[in-house]
Order: structure tokens, then C-alpha cells, then sequence
């Protein structure tokens, strides 16, 4: 038997999940530079924060401020913030604020709230226990910053606009809109209105030879984003890019656009799949945003070689589901937000042989995320995934197995 492992279970066990193979089957392991980087320490995440890649230092920005706002992203990122945070707050207090100034904000976008046990997880029980942390609300309390060249109306939370020192920490992943997530994204779609989220998703119809997973220069969507940064007047963001395990293998401080510029440069490489099409099975595992699977589908469908005869295995296991998403996700039997695609029964076995989803914790809601339940093959376990791929290939079989669906792209 061949042995692959791939990370699961990032805001839980964060484990190596094996996998095995018949030995007549060739399998090649889909990882990118970026993910097998070594962690910073916490020297280095330091060293890096406190010297920007443009602009002034946190201390100088945040000299004579009165109030300020960390805003941060959610558990559809693997950012661990826990580990930046406390350096932030070093420079804040260094600069004389005290910690009745400082306030954290989630950067929900159109995404569900979230609990005190996700807060702990993503940034340690030192800051919860000592600092407000807020969730953003798109649906009211927000205050109009302005309008994008595009001509988004951008209204943006109301405690984060409250303060004058504005402060983001995210990570730059492949994204199917903007490129590469990271920079000012924190801010449209992440602490805007329901409203301005709507709009700016609607920029996916402008020109789609202007965005796209790794589709950076130029790119339509991400330059409302920036525009959005400048109304909010965003200060100073930290982006990260992280490993396999969720660790920060690479971080950026400073003005936002150079931030965002010189992650997305380092990302193109770090994040990417180099090889060609023509895989007669594609395992596509989740990890980074396992509560965003449905993203696969487009590494599987891509690197398969004959799409009617092939299989993909989507590995889905977010033991919390999938995310609560007020714009894309479904909220009824056949209908959801303003932006929802309801996925037809029939469609998976329009494009491929079968499309099965290991996930131990399946429910009916989450799995319309990835196609229609009917046209899905759900097991609980690696081995019941492995019986039904024998079935189907008895023989020779090329296998391609992506580390991490939800963080890499295949570069052209």
C-alpha cells in the first residue's frame, strides 16, 4: 500500500489524517513550497510587525489616538492570530494607550457570529479575557464611509469607524475574487454592510477576465477593496501566509496595498500546483477553510483527466459544518441570499463519473455547499472511501491527491 497524509481539523485536533492506496495505482502528492515552510518564530513575526514594509511603525501611528480597533478575520481563515495579536497590542501600549482603548472586531463579512469558544481558539484566552471583542453585524449599526470608483455605497461598521486608529490582521490565500485574499478585503467584505456586500459581489459579472484564484493584476474586485481601505481609512494590516499546519510561514506589515502587493507576489509560488491535468481520480482535502469545501470543486474538476470517467473526492471534516453565509448560502429548500445557487440534482453526473464527500459528520444543509445530496456519495471514513474506488478502478489508476483545496490553485 502507498501512504499519504494531508492536515485535518485546524481549530480542533490539527492532525495528519493517512491515507492509503493499492500499490498498482500511481499517486502523486499535490503540495506547493509554501505550505511545507517552516513556522516564524515569534521573534521573527515580531522583527516583521515592527518593521513595515511601508509606513510608519504601529508605535508612531498610534501616538495620540484615542481609540483603536483590531479587526480580524474569522474561522473560514486559518490565520492564527493569536499569534500576531499580542505584538500589536506591545506597539499599542508602548505608544500609551491603555487597554480600555483597544477593541477587537470580527470581520465577518456576510458570515454567521461567533461564540467565545471560536474567539479563545482564534485569539488565546489572554486577549478575550482582557479585551472586548465584538462581531460585526452587517444588518445594522454601520455608518456610510462613501462611494468606489465602481460605484459601491460602502457602509462599514459603526465601532470600527468610531475609532482613529484603524488595525487589520488576515492571511493571503488563492481566491477565486480577488486574486489572493488578504489586504483590504478585511474591510469590504469584512466589517461591511449587507448591502455594500452585495454589490461588491456583484463586480464578478464585470469582466471575468479580471479576477479569478490567482488572478491578482488587475483584478476588478480587488481594486474596490482597495478603494474601500482608503474610505475606511484602514492604518496599518498585518497578512500572513501560512503552512500545512496552520502556522505563520510568512507575514507582511505595514500600509495595506504593500502588504497585500508583496504577500500575493510570495503566494503565487507558495500556493501553487505545478502540474498538468489528467487524473483518473482527484482527492481534494480541506483544511485550511474545511468550512468552505464547496471551493474544491474547482481543483477537481480542473485536474481531472476525462471529467465523465473520473471521480473526485472532496475530504469535508468541519465538525462545526459549513459557514453560515448570509449573501452565498442556502436558508430554505430551494432558496437562500441574494446571491445563492441553488445546485439542480443531476449535475454532477453531467461533468463526472462520481463525486463522493468523506465527511463524519454529514448533514443535508452542508452538503448542498458542494452539489446536490442525491448526486453526492457520502461515507464517514477513509476506508469506505477507498472500497468504492477499487470498485471502480480494478486496475491501473492515476491519482492526484491535493494537500489542501481551500489554499492552493493551479498556476498557469
Amino acid at each position: 500500500m502507498k501512504k499519504i497524509s494531508v492536515p485535518a481539523r485546524l481549530w480542533y485536533e490539527n492532525k495528519e489524517k493517512n491515507l492509503s492506496f493499492p500499490a498498482r495505482w500511481q499517486v502523486d502528492n499535490l503540495t506547493s513550497p509554501g505550505l511545507e515552510k517552516k513556522a516564524l518564530s515569534a521573534g521573527q513575526i515580531k522583527k516583521r510587525i515592527d518593521h513595515p514594509v511601508a509606513g510608519a511603525t504601529l508605535v508612531e501611528l498610534a501616538r495620540g489616538k484615542k481609540q483603536a480597533v483590531i479587526v480580524f478575520d474569522d474561522m473560514t481563515r486559518p490565520t492564527p492570530v493569536k499569534d500576531v495579536a499580542p505584538h500589536i497590542l506591545k506597539s499599542l501600549h508602548l505608544s500609551g494607550m491603555k487597554k480600555e482603548q483597544v477593541r477587537f472586531v470580527w470581520a465577518l463579512g456576510s458570515h454567521g457570529a461567533y461564540d467565545m469558544i471560536a474567539a479563545r481558539k482564534k485569539l488565546g484566552d489572554e486577549i478575550i479575557e482582557n479585551y472586548p471583542v465584538y462581531n460585526h453585524d452587517p444588518f445594522q449599526n454601520t455608518v456610510r464611509a462613501g462611494k468606489t470608483p465602481g460605484g459601491i455605497d460602502v457602509f462599514l461598521n459603526r465601532e470600527f469607524m468610531s475609532c482613529d486608529l484603524k488595525i487589520g490582521i488576515g492571511c493571503i490565500t488563492p481566491h477565486v475574487h480577488v486574486g489572493f485574499g488578504g489586504g483590504a478585503k478585511i474591510i469590504l467584505p469584512g466589517v461591511a454592510g449587507i448591502e455594500s456586500i452585495k454589490k461588491f459581489h456583484e463586480h464578478f459579472n464585470v469582466d471575468p477576465s479580471r479576477h479569478g484564484l490567482g488572478n491578482f493584476e488587475n483584478n476588478v474586485m480587488r481594486f474596490e477593496c482597495d478603494a474601500a481601505g482608503d474610505l475606511a481609512g484602514l492604518n496599518f494590516k498585518v497578512d500572513c501566509l501560512v503552512n500545512r499546519r496552520g502556522e505563520t510561514a510568512s507575514i507582511y506589515a505595514g500600509e495595506f496595498r504593500a502588504t497585500h502587493q508583496r504577500g500575493a507576489e510570495e503566494a503565487k509560488d507558495a500556493y501553487a500546483i505545478k502540474t498538468s491535468a489528467g487524473y483518473d481520480i482527484v482527492i481534494a482535502n480541506t483544511y485550511a477553510k474545511a468550512n468552505e469545501s464547496g471551493i474544491a470543486m474547482l481543483l477537481v474538476r480542473q485536474l481531472l483527466r476525462n471529467e465523465k470517467q473520473g471521480v473526485g473526492v472532496i475530504i469535508s471534516d468541519a465538525p462545526e459544518g459549513q459557514v453560515q453565509h448570509y449573501v452565498f448560502g442556502p436558508w430554505g429548500t430551494d432558496y437562500g441570499g441574494r446571491h445563492y445557487r441553488f445546485l439542480q440534482r443531476g449535475y454532477i453526473p453531467s461533468v463526472m463519473k462520481k463525486l463522493i464527500v468523506l465527511n463524519p459528520r454529514p448533514t443535508p444543509s452542508c452538503l448542498r455547499w458542494i452539489a446536490h445530496e442525491d448526486d453526492i456519495t457520502v461515507v464517514k471514513t477513509w476506508p469506505e472511501v477507498l472500497r468504492i474506488l477499487r470498485k471502480d478502478f480494478p486496475g491501473s489508476a492515476r491519482v492526484g491527491v491535493i494537500q489542501d483545496a481551500t489554499m492552493q490553485y493551479l498556476k498557469k
